[in-house]
């Protein structure tokens, strides 16, 4: 149903922002762009071992990427948004969310145009070669003859559980190997695939906690423990320290936050479709709130860089209001 609203308020907000482009100058902001795996191919997201929707290929990436850099925006890191960005620029941060292996097919692309990308870790999933919970799902009810929408369904009723409950509903439904990987389009990186990957200049890595944990489930100790053990995890594994967490499902609250920063986190990421004003002041509680797009591969690329560049987004405020992530 939500999702039914946000279409329709979106198709008048494209035809806006197209009219919008050509008659204003667009304001300098910083753009956050949530990705999460990459599809070499079309034929691939037809295999059904992934949730597809928020999946893109390659050749998609790539146009993002040209169509931002064609149209005067800056690739940052998070060092350079710590550091401070000058505000008569405009300015982009690509983002993937949990650790895919295939995250790697983006590296090409990063490297022929010398840009940056953060790639947030979820470390259990890479400590313990197991697939992510939203995959099984959908590969398991696909298997079964079960709808789209009917897997939506029970994907949304997970994520109001606890890690460790959605797991044990997955066990009970599908038996012990239901989380073992099917190849290399659904597994996550392995400690020295990700060691390696990061050697790479345009790769940084973030926090995406331990378990992927929708964070607002749990009491203040296991918030710190789920934050806490990926930063040491990813530390063992690749001897840096994140300063960005991407706050799982998007969902955050001030105590979250809290804790995010007393664990040495500067950069919180969120889904709240929005774009970040300039400038960003790092030792104020605004850089652990920023707002992230996020592209889908099922639509028309540049129809989405071209509504994300307005300044006037209309389904971002009703998107927000309806799936309201912030938790007081």
């Amino acid at each position: 149903m939500k999702k039914d609203i946000i279409s329709l308020v979106k198709l008048p907000d494209l035809l806006i922002s197209k009219v919008y482009l050509k008659l204003f100058q667009e304001k300098n902001y910083l753009s956050i762009f949530l990705f999460h795996g990459l599809f070499r191919n079309k034929e691939e997201s037809l295999l059904n071992l992934v949730d597809p929707q928020p999946w893109i290929t390659v050749e998609q990436f790539h146009q993002f990427v040209t169509y931002y850099l064609d149209n005067g925006y800056k690739f940052v890191s998070p060092d350079d948004i710590v550091h401070g960005l000058k505000e008569e620029n405009r300015y982009a941060m690509i983002t993937f969310d949990d650790g895919y292996f295939n995250n790697r097919y983006a590296l090409p692309i990063l490297q022929k145009y010398d840009i940056p990308a953060v790639f947030f870790i979820s470390t259990n999933h890479v400590l313990h070669k197991k697939c992510f919970w939203w995959d099984v799902i959908y590969r398991e009810r696909k298997k079964e003859g079960k709808s789209t929408n009917e897997i939506l369904n029970e994907q949304y009723l997970l994520k109001t559980k606890t890690h460790e409950e959605i797991e044990k509903h997955i066990l009970d439904s599908f038996g012990e190997t239901a989380f073992r990987s099917r190849g290399d389009i659904d597994r996550p990186f392995s400690p020295s695939e990700l060691n390696e990957f990061l050697k790479d200049k345009h790769v940084f890595l973030g926090n995406h906690t331990c378990d992927h944990a929708i964070l607002t489930k749990y009491a203040s100790n296991e918030i710190k423990s789920q934050i806490l053990d990926a930063q040491n995890a990813i530390h063992d594994i690749t001897g840096i320290t994140p300063i960005a967490i991407s706050y799982p499902d998007g969902k955050y609250s001030d105590e979250i936050i809290k804790i995010s920063k007393e664990l040495g986190m500067k950069l919180g990421i969120t889904v709240d479709y929005r774009k970040n004003k300039l400038p960003i002041d790092c030792q104020v509680k605004g850089c652990m709130r920023l707002g992230r797009f996020d592209l889908s591969g099922s639509n028309n690329i540049i129809n989405q860089c071209e509504l994300f560049r307005s300044d006037i987004l209309v389904y971002a405020w009703v998107w927000n209001f309806l799936t309201k992530r912030y938790t007081s």
